[in-house]
Protein backbone atom coordinates (compact mmCIF):
# COMPACT_ATOMS: atom_id res chain seq x y z
CA UNK A 1 0.00 0.00 0.00
CA UNK A 2 1.79 3.23 -0.89
CA UNK A 3 -0.15 6.58 0.09
CA UNK A 4 1.56 9.81 1.55
CA UNK A 5 -1.88 10.66 4.00
CA UNK A 6 -1.44 8.72 7.44
CA UNK A 7 -4.94 9.02 6.96
CA UNK A 8 -5.58 7.22 3.91
CA UNK A 9 -3.47 4.52 4.73
CA UNK A 10 -5.11 4.18 8.10
CA UNK A 11 -8.36 3.81 6.34
CA UNK A 12 -7.46 1.25 3.47
CA UNK A 13 -5.47 -0.66 6.59
CA UNK A 14 -8.91 -0.57 8.39
CA UNK A 15 -10.91 -1.89 5.62
CA UNK A 16 -8.30 -4.66 4.33
CA UNK A 17 -7.59 -6.00 7.38
CA UNK A 18 -10.92 -7.35 7.78
CA UNK A 19 -11.44 -8.91 4.44
CA UNK A 20 -10.81 -12.61 4.37
CA UNK A 21 -8.18 -14.03 2.24
CA UNK A 22 -6.23 -10.50 2.20
CA UNK A 23 -3.04 -9.69 4.22
CA UNK A 24 -1.28 -6.25 4.05
CA UNK A 25 2.21 -7.14 3.94
CA UNK A 26 3.43 -3.79 3.52
CA UNK A 27 3.04 0.12 3.58
CA UNK A 28 4.56 3.10 2.00
CA UNK A 29 4.88 7.23 2.45
CA UNK A 30 7.21 7.51 -0.66
CA UNK A 31 8.12 6.20 -3.83
CA UNK A 32 11.66 6.01 -3.04
CA UNK A 33 10.70 2.99 -0.17
CA UNK A 34 8.75 1.07 -2.72
CA UNK A 35 11.28 -1.55 -5.00
CA UNK A 36 12.80 -2.44 -1.34
CA UNK A 37 9.66 -3.53 0.11
CA UNK A 38 8.45 -5.31 -2.59
CA UNK A 39 11.40 -7.30 -2.88
CA UNK A 40 11.24 -8.11 0.72
CA UNK A 41 7.70 -8.82 0.60
CA UNK A 42 6.61 -10.11 -2.85
CA UNK A 43 3.20 -8.71 -2.50
CA UNK A 44 0.53 -10.32 -4.93
CA UNK A 45 -1.49 -6.60 -5.34
CA UNK A 46 0.08 -2.83 -4.59
CA UNK A 47 -2.36 0.32 -4.04
CA UNK A 48 -0.89 3.41 -5.43
CA UNK A 49 -1.81 6.78 -4.67
CA UNK A 50 -1.96 9.50 -7.88
CA UNK A 51 -0.31 12.61 -6.41
CA UNK A 52 2.65 11.75 -3.86
CA UNK A 53 6.14 13.84 -2.63
CA UNK A 54 9.27 12.96 -5.27
CA UNK A 55 7.01 11.65 -8.05
CA UNK A 56 3.51 10.57 -9.36
CA UNK A 57 1.91 7.75 -8.86
CA UNK A 58 1.70 6.92 -12.84
CA UNK A 59 6.38 8.11 -12.49
CA UNK A 60 6.40 5.42 -9.77
CA UNK A 61 4.32 2.46 -12.36
CA UNK A 62 6.31 3.33 -15.11
CA UNK A 63 9.95 2.69 -13.16
CA UNK A 64 7.96 -0.83 -11.19
CA UNK A 65 5.77 -1.84 -13.83
CA UNK A 66 8.12 -3.63 -16.20
CA UNK A 67 10.09 -4.82 -13.60
CA UNK A 68 7.88 -6.58 -11.27
CA UNK A 69 4.48 -6.45 -12.92
CA UNK A 70 2.44 -6.80 -9.84
CA UNK A 71 -1.22 -5.70 -10.06
CA UNK A 72 -1.86 -2.29 -9.46
CA UNK A 73 -4.68 -0.11 -8.03
CA UNK A 74 -4.40 3.02 -8.86
CA UNK A 75 -6.30 5.34 -5.57
CA UNK A 76 -7.82 8.36 -6.41
CA UNK A 77 -9.21 11.59 -6.01
CA UNK A 78 -11.55 11.13 -8.99
CA UNK A 79 -11.14 14.82 -9.76
CA UNK A 80 -10.95 16.35 -13.15
CA UNK A 81 -7.09 17.18 -12.90
CA UNK A 82 -6.68 13.74 -11.91
CA UNK A 83 -8.41 12.23 -14.79
CA UNK A 84 -5.59 11.93 -16.96
CA UNK A 85 -3.55 10.99 -14.97
CA UNK A 86 -5.42 7.88 -14.30
CA UNK A 87 -5.78 7.17 -17.81
CA UNK A 88 -2.05 7.58 -17.72
CA UNK A 89 -1.55 4.84 -15.56
CA UNK A 90 -3.83 2.14 -17.26
CA UNK A 91 -2.14 2.65 -20.42
CA UNK A 92 0.95 1.82 -18.48
CA UNK A 93 -0.66 -1.10 -17.18
CA UNK A 94 -2.34 -0.77 -14.26
CA UNK A 95 -5.33 -3.24 -13.53
CA UNK A 96 -7.64 -0.26 -12.38
CA UNK A 97 -8.61 2.29 -9.69
CA UNK A 98 -10.80 3.05 -6.95
CA UNK A 99 -11.70 6.28 -5.48
CA UNK A 100 -9.70 7.82 -2.20
CA UNK A 101 -12.15 6.49 0.82
CA UNK A 102 -13.54 9.07 3.56
CA UNK A 103 -14.73 7.55 6.58
CA UNK A 104 -18.48 8.26 5.48
CA UNK A 105 -18.03 6.15 2.34
CA UNK A 106 -16.34 3.09 3.38
CA UNK A 107 -19.94 1.13 3.86
CA UNK A 108 -19.62 1.37 -0.01
CA UNK A 109 -16.33 2.14 -1.36
CA UNK A 110 -14.91 -1.36 1.12
CA UNK A 111 -16.72 -4.10 -0.82
CA UNK A 112 -16.06 -2.68 -3.73
CA UNK A 113 -12.09 -2.15 -2.98
CA UNK A 114 -11.85 -5.62 -1.52
CA UNK A 115 -13.25 -7.11 -4.74
CA UNK A 116 -11.29 -5.46 -6.96
CA UNK A 117 -8.02 -6.19 -5.02
CA UNK A 118 -9.09 -9.65 -5.52
CA UNK A 119 -9.73 -9.66 -8.91
CA UNK A 120 -5.92 -8.47 -9.21
CA UNK A 121 -4.58 -11.17 -7.48
CA UNK A 122 -5.51 -13.41 -9.96
CA UNK A 123 -4.80 -11.51 -13.11
CA UNK A 124 -1.34 -12.63 -14.21
CA UNK A 125 -1.53 -10.72 -17.65
CA UNK A 126 0.83 -8.03 -18.68
CA UNK A 127 0.05 -5.10 -21.45
CA UNK A 128 2.68 -7.19 -23.80
CA UNK A 129 0.61 -10.21 -22.97
CA UNK A 130 -2.59 -9.37 -24.03
CA UNK A 131 -1.29 -7.79 -27.49
CA UNK A 132 -1.56 -9.74 -30.48
CA UNK A 133 1.04 -10.19 -33.40
CA UNK A 134 -0.47 -10.10 -36.87
CA UNK A 135 -4.38 -8.90 -36.41
CA UNK A 136 -6.74 -8.73 -39.60
CA UNK A 137 -7.01 -5.91 -41.86
CA UNK A 138 -10.26 -3.35 -41.04
CA UNK A 139 -12.27 -3.12 -44.12
CA UNK A 140 -14.98 -0.18 -44.36
CA UNK A 141 -17.90 -0.05 -42.69
CA UNK A 142 -21.27 0.13 -43.32
CA UNK A 143 -22.16 3.41 -42.17
CA UNK A 144 -25.73 3.02 -41.95
CA UNK A 145 -25.58 0.23 -39.29
CA UNK A 146 -25.35 0.81 -35.44
CA UNK A 147 -22.53 -0.28 -33.00
CA UNK A 148 -23.18 -0.22 -29.53
CA UNK A 149 -20.48 -1.54 -27.33
CA UNK A 150 -19.52 -2.19 -22.90
CA UNK A 151 -16.64 -2.43 -21.06
CA UNK A 152 -15.50 -2.19 -17.56
CA UNK A 153 -11.92 -3.65 -15.75
CA UNK A 154 -9.27 -3.11 -18.62
CA UNK A 155 -12.00 -1.75 -20.89
CA UNK A 156 -10.08 1.89 -21.35
CA UNK A 157 -7.11 0.20 -22.87
CA UNK A 158 -9.32 -2.83 -24.95
CA UNK A 159 -11.70 0.25 -26.39
CA UNK A 160 -8.50 2.58 -27.31
CA UNK A 161 -7.17 -0.32 -28.93
CA UNK A 162 -10.30 -1.49 -30.73
CA UNK A 163 -11.37 2.69 -31.91
CA UNK A 164 -7.70 3.62 -33.29
CA UNK A 165 -8.02 0.19 -35.70
CA UNK A 166 -11.21 1.57 -37.08
CA UNK A 167 -11.26 3.80 -40.35
CA UNK A 168 -11.91 7.04 -40.63
CA UNK A 169 -15.50 6.70 -41.40
CA UNK A 170 -17.76 4.56 -38.83
CA UNK A 171 -21.19 4.01 -38.46
CA UNK A 172 -22.30 5.70 -35.32
CA UNK A 173 -21.34 3.91 -31.98
CA UNK A 174 -22.19 4.30 -28.81
CA UNK A 175 -20.54 3.12 -25.32
CA UNK A 176 -21.05 2.27 -21.83
CA UNK A 177 -17.55 2.02 -20.09
CA UNK A 178 -18.34 1.81 -16.27
CA UNK A 179 -16.35 5.01 -15.02
CA UNK A 180 -17.10 7.83 -12.60
CA UNK A 181 -18.16 11.32 -13.15
CA UNK A 182 -15.07 13.31 -14.55
CA UNK A 183 -13.43 10.47 -15.87
CA UNK A 184 -15.77 9.43 -18.82
CA UNK A 185 -14.94 13.21 -20.62
CA UNK A 186 -11.25 12.54 -19.76
CA UNK A 187 -11.65 9.07 -21.42
CA UNK A 188 -13.73 10.50 -24.12
CA UNK A 189 -10.94 13.47 -24.90
CA UNK A 190 -8.09 11.07 -24.88
CA UNK A 191 -9.90 8.98 -27.39
CA UNK A 192 -10.74 11.88 -29.45
CA UNK A 193 -6.94 12.91 -29.48
CA UNK A 194 -6.20 9.97 -31.32
CA UNK A 195 -9.13 8.92 -33.90
CA UNK A 196 -9.94 10.56 -37.02
CA UNK A 197 -13.62 10.23 -36.20
CA UNK A 198 -15.25 12.65 -33.20
CA UNK A 199 -15.05 10.47 -30.01
CA UNK A 200 -17.26 12.50 -26.88
CA UNK A 201 -18.98 12.38 -23.95
CA UNK A 202 -22.87 11.93 -24.51
CA UNK A 203 -25.07 15.59 -23.88
CA UNK A 204 -29.07 14.49 -23.52
CA UNK A 205 -30.32 15.09 -26.84
CA UNK A 206 -27.37 14.39 -29.13
CA UNK A 207 -27.88 13.03 -32.07
CA UNK A 208 -26.89 8.97 -32.90
CA UNK A 209 -25.06 9.92 -36.14
CA UNK A 210 -22.50 8.31 -38.63
CA UNK A 211 -18.21 8.90 -37.84
CA UNK A 212 -19.45 9.92 -34.57
CA UNK A 213 -19.14 8.26 -31.05
CA UNK A 214 -21.19 8.97 -27.77
CA UNK A 215 -19.27 7.97 -24.56
CA UNK A 216 -22.14 7.32 -21.47
CA UNK A 217 -21.22 10.09 -19.19
CA UNK A 218 -20.04 8.81 -15.62
CA UNK A 219 -23.18 8.59 -12.86
CA UNK A 220 -25.33 8.92 -15.24
CA UNK A 221 -27.67 6.53 -17.27
CA UNK A 222 -27.37 6.60 -21.36
CA UNK A 223 -30.17 4.71 -23.67
CA UNK A 224 -30.92 5.35 -27.15
CA UNK A 225 -34.73 7.09 -28.07
CA UNK A 226 -36.22 7.42 -31.58
CA UNK A 227 -38.03 10.43 -31.80
CA UNK A 228 -39.68 11.02 -35.34
CA UNK A 229 -37.44 8.85 -36.89
CA UNK A 230 -34.73 10.41 -35.49
CA UNK A 231 -32.08 8.08 -33.27
CA UNK A 232 -31.02 10.45 -29.95
CA UNK A 233 -29.33 9.14 -26.85
CA UNK A 234 -31.18 10.22 -23.77
CA UNK A 235 -29.40 10.98 -20.23
CA UNK A 236 -31.06 9.92 -17.52
CA UNK A 237 -30.71 10.16 -13.44
CA UNK A 238 -32.20 6.19 -13.35
CA UNK A 239 -31.34 4.02 -10.59
CA UNK A 240 -27.77 1.82 -10.80
CA UNK A 241 -28.52 -1.23 -12.67
CA UNK A 242 -26.54 -4.42 -11.77
CA UNK A 243 -24.76 -1.80 -10.05
CA UNK A 244 -23.84 0.17 -12.14
CA UNK A 245 -24.52 3.95 -13.35
CA UNK A 246 -23.89 4.34 -16.53
CA UNK A 247 -24.80 0.25 -17.14
CA UNK A 248 -24.57 -1.79 -20.24
CA UNK A 249 -27.15 -3.25 -19.87
CA UNK A 250 -29.54 -0.37 -19.50
CA UNK A 251 -28.29 0.88 -23.24
CA UNK A 252 -28.28 -2.66 -24.41
CA UNK A 253 -32.15 -3.01 -23.33
CA UNK A 254 -32.72 0.66 -24.99
CA UNK A 255 -31.55 -0.84 -28.23
CA UNK A 256 -33.29 -3.94 -28.49
CA UNK A 257 -36.84 -2.20 -30.33
CA UNK A 258 -34.81 -0.73 -32.89
CA UNK A 259 -33.09 -4.16 -34.28
CA UNK A 260 -36.35 -4.62 -36.72
CA UNK A 261 -35.18 -1.70 -38.47
CA UNK A 262 -31.52 -0.85 -37.86
CA UNK A 263 -28.99 -3.05 -38.63
CA UNK A 264 -27.01 -3.63 -34.91
CA UNK A 265 -24.07 -4.79 -33.61
CA UNK A 266 -23.33 -5.42 -30.34
CA UNK A 267 -19.95 -5.84 -28.35
CA UNK A 268 -19.15 -6.71 -24.89
CA UNK A 269 -15.45 -6.70 -23.66
CA UNK A 270 -13.63 -7.06 -20.53
CA UNK A 271 -15.05 -6.69 -17.29
CA UNK A 272 -15.82 -7.96 -13.75
CA UNK A 273 -19.48 -9.17 -13.23
CA UNK A 274 -22.31 -9.76 -15.70
CA UNK A 275 -23.29 -6.31 -16.70
CA UNK A 276 -24.79 -6.37 -20.69
CA UNK A 277 -25.05 -9.98 -20.88
CA UNK A 278 -28.68 -10.21 -20.45
CA UNK A 279 -29.76 -7.94 -22.78
CA UNK A 280 -27.06 -9.21 -25.13
CA UNK A 281 -28.81 -12.49 -25.32
CA UNK A 282 -32.20 -10.08 -25.90
CA UNK A 283 -30.09 -7.98 -29.07
CA UNK A 284 -28.98 -11.34 -30.59
CA UNK A 285 -32.45 -12.78 -30.22
CA UNK A 286 -33.83 -9.62 -31.93
CA UNK A 287 -31.67 -10.06 -34.67
CA UNK A 288 -27.91 -8.12 -33.87
CA UNK A 289 -24.68 -9.59 -34.51
CA UNK A 290 -23.10 -9.83 -31.26
CA UNK A 291 -19.29 -10.52 -30.15
CA UNK A 292 -17.74 -10.98 -27.45
CA UNK A 293 -14.18 -10.39 -26.43
CA UNK A 294 -12.14 -13.70 -25.86
CA UNK A 295 -10.71 -14.56 -22.22
CA UNK A 296 -6.90 -14.43 -23.62
CA UNK A 297 -6.75 -10.97 -24.15
CA UNK A 298 -9.63 -9.68 -21.37
CA UNK A 299 -7.74 -8.22 -18.02
CA UNK A 300 -11.34 -9.81 -16.21
CA UNK A 301 -13.20 -12.39 -18.13
CA UNK A 302 -16.01 -11.65 -16.67
CA UNK A 303 -18.72 -10.08 -18.64
CA UNK A 304 -17.64 -12.06 -21.35
CA UNK A 305 -17.67 -14.99 -19.84
CA UNK A 306 -21.05 -14.81 -18.72
CA UNK A 307 -22.07 -13.31 -22.14
CA UNK A 308 -20.82 -16.61 -23.71
CA UNK A 309 -22.35 -18.69 -20.70
CA UNK A 310 -25.81 -17.69 -21.33
CA UNK A 311 -25.45 -17.89 -25.60
CA UNK A 312 -25.39 -14.10 -26.19
CA UNK A 313 -22.13 -14.12 -27.80
CA UNK A 314 -22.02 -15.22 -31.40
CA UNK A 315 -18.43 -14.51 -32.11
CA UNK A 316 -15.84 -14.40 -29.66
CA UNK A 317 -12.82 -12.74 -30.70
CA UNK A 318 -9.33 -11.18 -29.35
CA UNK A 319 -9.03 -7.90 -28.70
CA UNK A 320 -6.94 -7.01 -32.09
CA UNK A 321 -9.19 -8.37 -34.03
CA UNK A 322 -12.65 -6.83 -32.60
CA UNK A 323 -12.24 -3.89 -35.42
CA UNK A 324 -12.00 -6.19 -37.80
CA UNK A 325 -15.12 -8.08 -37.01
CA UNK A 326 -17.47 -5.05 -36.44
CA UNK A 327 -16.18 -4.09 -39.90
CA UNK A 328 -17.18 -7.39 -41.47
CA UNK A 329 -20.63 -7.96 -39.62
CA UNK A 330 -21.96 -4.21 -40.36
CA UNK A 331 -22.09 -5.50 -43.65
CA UNK A 332 -23.88 -8.61 -42.66
CA UNK A 333 -27.10 -9.43 -43.82
CA UNK A 334 -29.71 -9.16 -41.32
CA UNK A 335 -33.02 -11.19 -42.47
CA UNK A 336 -35.12 -9.60 -39.27
CA UNK A 337 -34.66 -5.90 -41.00
CA UNK A 338 -38.02 -4.82 -42.02
CA UNK A 339 -37.86 -3.38 -45.17
CA UNK A 340 -38.63 0.59 -45.45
Amino acid sequence: MVDDSRTIRNLLNKVLSKADGITVCAMAEKPSDVEALIIEHQPDVLTLDIHMPEMTGVELLKIIGPKHNIPTIMVTSISMEEGPLVLEALEHGAFDYIQKPEVSQLPVVAPILIEKIKEASLSKKSLATLNKIGTRPVSKMNLDSLVVMGSSTGGTNALKDILTKLPKEIPPMLIVQHIPPVFSKAFADRMNSLCPFLVKEAVDGELVEKNKILVAPGGKQMKVVNESGVFKVKITDDAPVNRFKPSVDYLFKSVVPFTKSRHVVSVILTGMGKDGAAEMLNLKNAGSYTIGQDEDSCIVYGMPKEAARIGAVMFAEHKDDIASKMAELSWQKNENIEAS
